[in-house]
């Protein structure tokens, strides 16, 4: 997976530079943490499943939309 950057408040970073200096967590493990949580909070856990088991190129259902287009286009649907 292709890295990303971002950019952190200030008031974040206090608060993570805190937590950090006060445990045993790597900055890394922190944040993807963290990030796990937050997305978890905001899926229901059919989504969250559905997003596990696709990786990569196949993230998007791309074979799932053809499927239902043709499936439309050959009924006339579309």
């Amino acid at each position: 997976m292709s890295k990303r950057s971002f950019s952190i408040t200030d008031k974040n970073n206090r608060l993570l530079n805190y937590y950090l200096n006060r445990s045993d967590k790597d900055w890394n493990l922190v944040i993807n943490e963290a990030i796990k949580n937050y997305v978890c909070d905001h899926l229901s856990q059919k989504q969250i499943q559905e997003a596990i088991k696709h990786t990569g190129k196949d993230a998007f259902p791309a074979d799932e939309v053809l499927r239902n287009f043709n499936s439309s286009w050959m009924n006339g649907d579309a």
